[in-house]
């Protein structure tokens, strides 16, 4: 995760809705499936009225379903989002100790395949860490 939270600019302004809202969130799901819309929710709620916050939910929901799916081992999913402004950082983090995130090549009859396509569609940049203690996905996007 960054080092330094962003910080929300005084309000008066248009941007006033951006910035009504925390500048930085986090919360803790068990790696379920049942949680995945949960986590979405979320996203919605701290992102509210931001420009950038449809496409944020999007791709934190399938960084959250691939961690589900794919961090056998873990038995927890953070999501932290912060913003400044315009951009929307997310971090999708897990408790994994096994294996890596990895871009598959889906073909128009694959159910799945495509979480990193989209994320590399939609975001400004993105990318993951892998540390002992688990794996953090992240995203930038503005609108």
């Amino acid at each position: 995760m960054p080092g330094a939270p962003f910080g929300a600019s005084a309000p008066g302004g248009p941007q006033d809705a951006i910035h009504a809202r925390p500048a930085a969130a986090a919360r803790t799901f068990e790696r379920r499936a049942e949680e995945v819309p949960t986590a979405r929710r979320f996203v919605r709620d701290v992102l509210a009225g931001h420009p950038a916050g449809g496409d944020a939910e999007l791709l934190t929901c399938e960084l959250v379903t691939n961690a589900v799916r794919h961090a056998i081992d873990a038995a927890w999913v953070t999501v932290a989002v912060l913003r400044r402004g315009g951009v929307v950082h997310v971090d999708v983090v897990d408790d994994g100790c096994t294996g890596l995130p990895r871009w598959r090549e889906a073909d128009g009859h694959d159910e799945g395949g495509r979480g990193f396509l989209l994320v590399n569609a939609l975001a400004e940049r993105w990318g993951f860490l892998r540390e002992r203690s688990g794996t953090c996905v992240w995203f930038e996007i503005a609108p």
